[in-house]
């Protein structure tokens, strides 16, 4: 199998035209990026609206399976709508904190996707509005979360989760970028992986294509796409707000059973129980606890369980430096080939090549002790 190991965006990216008949419509303020012909084709197209606010259009496909490291991303809010790819028909959330980012992208298979990128000065009110719309059980995972990241680099806990989190957000707070094992192991319910996908709505979908077929330009052209892409956050928040409506067929309780049975999950990993175990245990019938899965988490408990194994996989292979057969066995595979394959369909490499091809570009910028 092979793989590019990249780290500089000039590595991979070179400057495109904004005459490229590929795109759907450009303006002179526009940045085109296209990819080096060695590493894949395709574009992405950067549209500033407003200071702290920008669209991005990408399109493109690999020619090799691209393991990347791009230290010290700038912080940014990002609302991702995939269209095509192994995402399609889903939506992504989630704040870059100024850390280190690795990604792992697979070749021969089209990504097409918008994002909208909320930065300084930006980013921290609309993250905190973000962050207001959880589900209580969320904005509990979050400051747990919060505290064990003040733990882990203070020596105690946060006198306030929320002014911790604050600080994270205004970056006064550096997230780690390497943690012991046992920190890991110790504290996997705290650790960020709550699933931060959903699937597309009719209205996401109408609106990211009316930003695809924007038939203005100049001023006319980002009023209208500014316009467009608050209406996206703000369908996301109403996303959110949905969920805490006792219009949904789920009402409080039952989302409690949800967060609980997903809870368990996460704590037994090498044995989890069965549905009708599990809905048992959290007092729920197996119709409510799929149902809830797919409202809260966007899949099915089992499909959940297996993207935690393989996310908080990727993880440990990436900070602790943990043996793959450790690692396997953390996540709850007692078998290496049958962690190897579901591994490789997620993310395209062999645990081993995946953790050898981080360790060459991943250079530690904090480790805890």
């Amino acid at each position: 199998m092979a793989v590019r190991v990249l780290q500089q965006t000039c590595d991979y990216l070179q400057s495109g035209s904004l005459n490229d008949s590929r795109l759907f419509h450009a303006d002179s303020s526009d940045q085109v990026q296209v990819w080096s012909p060695q590493v894949g084709q395709g574009y992405i197209q950067t549209i500033p609206l407003r200071e702290g606010l920008s669209l991005v259009i990408l399109d493109y496909t690999l020619h090799n399976t691209l393991v990347r490291c791009t230290p010290g991303l700038n912080q940014s809010l990002e609302f991702s709508f995939h269209l095509a790819g192994t995402a399609s028909g889903r939506s992504f959330s989630a704040p870059h904190l100024g850390n280190r980012k690795l990604n792992v992208c697979q070749s021969q298979t089209r990504w097409f996707k918008v994002e909208v990128l909320f930065s300084p000065p930006n980013f921290v009110p609309y993250s905190q509005a973000l962050v207001e719309h959880f589900l209580p059980q969320d904005q509990t995972i979050l400051y747990k979360w919060v505290d064990w990241i003040h733990r882990c680099r203070y020596g105690y806990a946060a006198p306030s989760p929320q002014a911790a989190f604050a600080q994270i957000l205004n970056g006064a707070i550096a997230l780690p970028s390497r943690f012991r094992p046992e920190q890991l192991v110790e504290n996997l319910e705290f650790l960020p992986f709550s699933q931060p996908w959903g699937a597309i709505t009719p209205e996401m979908q109408q609106v990211v294509q009316q930003i695809l077929s924007c038939p203005y330009s100049g001023r006319t052209r980002r009023t209208y796409l500014e316009r467009k892409a608050l209406e996206l956050f703000a369908l996301k928040l109403n996303v959110l707000d949905q969920r805490r409506s006792l219009s949904y067929p789920l009402v409080a309780d039952d989302l409690d059973g949800i967060y609980q049975a997903a809870k368990i999950l996460t704590q037994t990993l090498s044995s989890p129980p069965s549905v009708a175990a599990l809905a048992r245990q959290v007092g729920l019938n197996r119709l409510k606890l799929n149902q809830g899965f797919h409202h809260v988490y966007g899949t099915t408990p089992f499909q959940y369980l297996r993207n935690w194994r393989l996310e908080l996989a990727s993880y440990l292979l990436s900070t602790s430096g943990l043996a793959v057969e450790e690692v396997a066995y953390r996540v709850g595979y007692m078998n290496r080939s049958r962690f190897a394959t579901a591994f490789r369909q997620q993310f395209g490499l062999n645990p081993k090549t995946f953790q050898l091809q981080i360790s060459k570009v991943a250079q530690p910028q904090h480790q805890v002790s």
